[in-house]
């Protein structure tokens, strides 16, 4: 290393420079000393120490280079007064820095595997907990295309498959240990153990009604679940007419039996889809979200479908005649020519059914009927009918004049019953039930079987009822057919109808059934039961056309026509309803019914002026303002003018009714407006903040529309149905509706 210059270094020099000429005694005779080498540091980088000065008097000095050495002892002796900082001291690493950097490494290594052995775990649960769910995902589909397949067997296997991995992601999901209680993992956690339960409630249920169909697909013998053997299934092709009785009785006795481990399984549905909603789905990882996917499309869908299917099946038991055969009187109902319970009554029969068997199944004209009653048949009828149809007894063609299908049932049962035994001297036996079906029913059976042709003539689902009236109004008398034998057509079209649909493989009964629901819920079917419990199950499900309870606001529509022939068909019908409810205390309604006729002009046998007798159905205590458009009669019986008639007001099943007369020419329009003070209790709920209206739906009236204008005193906070988007926010509710089935507005302020 080269020898230091002249320039000192900041680090090694005292700060300033030595004294000039204030040298010792012996300075000019001492030799010069050598010049002393400064080794610079290689692996330490210089930092600056403070000067120490209070142990300078045992540090030996070092001179700068070229100066001029001194006498230790003197030097010692002579310090000036001003002392030289000393050096600064390097010293080695201390021991404890040596160690210390020894131990760095291996507390990192500690701290990793801390946090290995407590994240560790969890993290192999999650990660089991996903192949699990997704393991269970799919056995789940392989299940649903086994079912699709009919290999009940194999499907069984999946959904135990599909169990099994459900329960070991439960499981999984319990070894999170402490990090089921943190913030964001902790929600991770909760949200998959919620999943993985509503998944094993999902597939035990599932499980439960694949046994039911299991047994039910063998109606001869039982079915071993646990190889998943079935003997003589009733296979997709088979039909319910290739089904022997005693096949038909078991199966029915099966299904009977198996109720309770259906409501079990909508039990475990139910639970599941709750404990599926309280799980936050944004936060679900996504493969796991997308593992359990399945199972959150479908429960509402299944709930849903066993919702409707159990007490269907509750009640389908014994309508089909098990375990005691049933008779039932069925009437057809002609809504072009609309009545009270949905239409004209122009046909009848009756059916008997037994353990699911078919026995009689035979239809008649209606005038057959009330020709057996006889001169002395005297039952007095409702002053509409007596007066518009000039009528002299209440027959069984005109018996269902109550809205309220439970009521003309009993009195269609009756009249069925004591018009038989006029005619024939013999009561026949009082059927079990009573079973209303409309036209547009059997314009659905069509599209299901196809056209039927009787008698060269070809019935289709869109030409069906043209077709039928044209046949028993005008083509019979063009064959030569007598008018007691004119129906005979609707008899043999019912018979090959029926032939059809039992014909039907199994793979389509599920389309009959919804096509019988669908019916049922518009009012286009409606039955009676004389059982008190049966009718009760039938009442729950609304499928008696039984007249609802007040539990508000109320408004009921009931046309008759009355020998306006099948105008019905060609009416258009809108219903507005105006009530301002802003003084509580004397609330105003306002029905303004306007109809227009669109028939084409006067055809003999199908349209003329419609003659209506309306009746409006409110709560009870309702007091009439004021009446404009009733009719005394139609303007061809009062000289072509308008005569204003009178309003009939008058309580029946619990409420107020004003009904009324009026008449609509061809190709015209014309209002009925009825105005009246509702009582206040029908509006008392609004100072509690909500309104009720229920709209019941006329059986028969598919196509009415209804305009509601709705006045309050403080503004709307919620509405079901809801408002168009523009007209939310303020104290009105607007909205349009249909006549398709019943409806029920419910308001929150």
């Amino acid at each position: 290393m080269s020898p230091r210059s002249s320039s000192p270094n900041f680090l090694t020099c005292p700060i300033g420079e030595p004294p000039s000429g204030r040298g010792s005694a012996h300075a000019s005779t001492s030799p010069a000393p050598a010049e002393i080498p400064f080794e610079e540091p290689t692996a330490i980088t210089p930092v600056a120490q403070p000067l120490r000065t209070e142990r300078a008097s045992s540090i030996p000095a070092i001179a700068p280079v070229g100066a001029v050495a001194k006498d230790a002892p003197q030097a010692h002796a002579h310090t000036p007064s001003k002392k030289t900082p000393p050096p600064v001291e390097r010293r080695a690493p201390s021991p404890y820095a040596r160690r210390r950097k020894r131990v760095w490494p291996w507390a990192v290594f500690v701290v990793m595997l801390v946090v290995g052995a407590a994240t560790g775990p969890a993290a192999y649960a999650l990660v089991r907990a996903g192949w699990s769910a997704q393991a269970a995902k799919t056995s789940l589909n392989q299940a649903v295309a086994h079912v699709g397949e009919r290999d009940i067997s194999a499907a069984v296997e999946d959904l135990d498959a599909a169990h099994g991995h459900l329960v070991s992601a439960r499981a999984s999901l319990r070894g999170v240990g402490f990090w089921r209680d943190m913030p964001s993992i902790g929600t991770q956690v909760r949200a998959l153990e919620d999943a993985a339960s509503a998944g094993v409630a999902t597939v035990d249920g599932l499980r439960g009604l694949l046994g039911v169909a299991a047994s039910l697909l063998d109606a001869s013998s039982a079915v071993d679940l646990a190889t998943g053997a079935l003997v003589n299934p009733v296979e997709g092709h088979r039909s319910y007419q290739e089904l022997s009785p005693e096949e038909k009785r078991e199966m029915l006795a099966r299904l009977s039996r198996a109720l309770p481990d259906i409501r079990v399984a909508q039990a475990k549905v139910a639970v599941a889809l709750e404990a599926w909603e309280r799980i936050p789905q944004d936060r679900l990882v996504a493969p796991l979200r997308t593992a359990f996917q399945p199972i959150a499309e479908q429960l509402p869908r299944l709930k849903r479908t066993l919702d409707e299917a159990i007490p269907f099946l509750e009640v389908l038991v014994p309508l089909a005649g098990y375990p005691t055969p049933t008779t039932y009187l069925v009437v057809l109902q002609n809504s072009d020519e609309i009545r009270a319970t949905g239409g004209f009554l122009g046909t009848w029969g009756i059916l008997q059914i037994d353990g699911g068997d078919i026995g009689t199944f035979a239809f008649d004209d209606v005038y057959a009927l009330d020709r057996l009653a006889g001169a002395g048949w005297n039952e007095v009828p409702p002053a509409p009918i007596k007066e518009r149809l000039g009528v002299p007894a209440w027959f069984f063609r005109d018996a269902n004049w109550s809205p309220d299908f439970p009521t003309s049932a009993e009195r269609l049962s009756d009249f069925y019953v004591r018009e038989t035994q006029a005619g024939t001297g013999q009561a026949p036996t009082r059927p079990d039930g009573v079973i209303a079906l409309n036209a547009p029913f059997f314009e659905g059976l069509l599209r299901m079987t196809g056209p039927i042709t009787v008698d060269d003539v070809t019935f289709t689902a869109d030409n069906f009822f043209d077709e039928l009236e044209y046949e028993v109004e005008q083509r019979f008398l063009e064959k030569g057919i007598s008018e007691a034998q004119r129906k005979q057509i609707l008899l043999k079209l019912g018979e090959e109808l029926l032939a059809r649909l039992t014909d039907l493989p199994a793979s389509r009964w599920p389309d009959l059934l919804d096509l019988v629901t669908d019916s049922l819920t518009h009012k286009q079917i409606q039955m009676y039961a004389r059982d008190a419990t049966l009718l009760a199950k039938l009442d729950a499900f609304g499928w008696t056309g039984r007249a609802k309870p007040t539990q508000g606001d109320f408004l009921w529509v009931i046309d008759s026509n009355l020998a306006a022939l099948k105008t019905d068909g060609v009416m258009d019908k809108e219903v507005q309803y105006t009530l301002d409810a802003r003084n509580p205390a004397r609330p105003l309604a306002t029905v303004t019914l306007r109809y227009t006729n669109r028939a084409p002009g006067f055809q003999e046998f199908r349209y003329t002026r419609y003659r209506d007798y309306v009746r409006l159905y409110v709560p009870e205590g309702a007091e009439l303002v004021e009446v404009r458009g009733a009719m005394k009669d139609d303007r061809y019986r009062t000289g072509g003018r308008a005569v204003a008639g009178a309003v009939d007001t008058y309580r029946d099943l619990g409420k107020t009714v004003f009904g009324a007369f009026w008449s609509i020419e061809p190709g015209s329009t014309q209002e009925l407006v009825f105005s009246y003070h509702l009582p206040p209790a029908a509006v008392a709920d609004i100072a509690a903040g909500t309104y009720r209206l229920d709209i019941p739906k006329q059986s028969g009236n598919d196509e009415g529309t209804w305009a509601l204008d709705l006045r309050f005193g403080k503004n709307i906070k919620r509405a079901m149905p809801s408002e168009e988007p523009s007209r939310f926010g303020d104290a009105a509710y607007q909205a349009d509706l249909d006549s398709a089935v019943d409806r029920t507005v419910e308001i929150t302020f």
